[in-house]
């Protein structure tokens, strides 16, 4: 193309050339910013990766491995008279911020090793009646523990499509559509979408949401309270229906860290994040707890594991070592703590473990 011809197609498109141009220096931009974050950047952008691949998987914090049933656990061998209980759950039960040899399952293994202790987990996922009885059948689960993460605390519309409560399925909270799509693209391989989705997040933390966009309807437990009893009647609905099936059934309530360190709290605080008054007192741990001890349902308010404990902020937690301020996943300190705690509560063992 000639000067002539060059000049012509701008006069005749003069929109369409500026936007070229300007795609152009953007493209340019953002490669540039993308090469300076994985360079200089100080955010792990694989730290909340969950892997359904087997195999041994790497993270900042340690190992966790993938077996051939797509569970983060070594393999699943079963051997004649063992009495095995399962442990399911979301990235807290995957081992986010400990990994492998240090998450409370892995404890109890080596606290208790007449037993089987199997990790039936994913990443942002809510464990439900469809997932678990199968796995009771496949596995020959003699047990099950649900380690709960607050952020569990959903109305019925976001878990259940439709169906009875207690009777739906491992539920993600993976946002679908293209938006979703572009997020499983991106998530975990560019740095600058990291640190713009940090941002998002950051903000809608401070906006009273969790980081996957939802309402965090568990700090505001008594503005939410239809959501934290409905909450609360779906895991007893679930919690009968596995003890209907001959298996011990026990929930273990994870509290956030501001909950437990006033520390946290404070720096949390001047971060711009908020709760409602009760909060800090385990007000929604009580209204769960209330309707789970009343339908005799097992629970365990892990909040007793941090008593009389002194922690700073990031102690037992991850806090800011992934790409979002974290107050909910206990790090090795953290699964230590609340292990050690079980370990020492009988009721734990009478309750919980398989009996036989």
């Amino acid at each position: 193309m000639n000067d002539a011809t060059s000049a012509g197609f701008m006069e005749r498109h003069p929109a369409l050339v500026i936007s070229g141009v300007v795609g152009f220096f953007l493209i340019v931009l953002m490669l540039l910013a993308e090469l300076g974050l994985r360079l200089f950047g100080n955010v792990n952008i694989h730290y909340y990766t969950g892997y359904t691949q087997p195999g041994w998987h790497e993270y900042p914090y340690g190992r966790i491995p993938i077996n051939s049933f797509g569970a983060p656990d070594e393999e699943f061998v079963m051997r004649p008279g063992e009495r095995r209980i399962g442990y399911f759950g979301d990235s807290i039960t995957y081992g986010v911020g400990a990994g492998y040899g240090y998450r409370m399952p892995d404890l109890l293994r080596k606290a208790y090793p007449d037993y089987r202790h199997w990790v039936v987990a994913e990443v942002g996922a809510v464990p439900t009646l469809k997932d678990i009885s199968p796995n009771i059948k496949k596995f020959g689960l003699g047990a099950v523990t649900y380690i709960m993460n607050l952020n569990d605390i959903l109305p019925g519309s976001e878990i259940s499509k439709g169906e009875e409560p207690g009777n739906t399925t491992f539920i993600t909270r993976a946002k679908s559509g293209f938006m979703g799509d572009i997020d499983q693209v991106l998530r975990g391989r560019s740095y600058l979408y990291t640190y713009i989705r940090l941002g998002i997040k950051n903000a809608l933390q401070r906006a009273g949401y969790e980081a996957h966009g939802q309402v965090a309807y568990e700090l505001q437990a008594t503005k939410y309270r239809a959501v934290v009893e409905e909450t609360s009647h779906r895991i007893v609905s679930l919690g009968k229906a596995v003890e209907a099936q001959g298996v011990n059934f026990c929930v273990l309530m994870i509290p956030y860290e501001m909950q437990v360190s006033a520390d946290a709290a404070r720096q949390y605080s001047s971060l711009g994040f908020s709760w409602e008054p009760g909060f800090l007192a385990g007000n929604t741990q009580q209204m769960v707890g209330k309707i789970l001890n009343a339908e005799g349902i097992n629970l365990f308010d892990a909040r007793g594991a941090f008593s009389g404990v002194d922690l700073r902020v990031g102690d037992a937690f991850v806090y800011n070592k992934g790409d979002k301020v974290d107050w909910n996943h206990p790090n090795r300190r953290g699964h230590a703590l609340i292990a050690n705690w079980l370990i020492h509560d009988t009721e734990f063992k009478g309750r919980c473990l398989p009996n036989g």
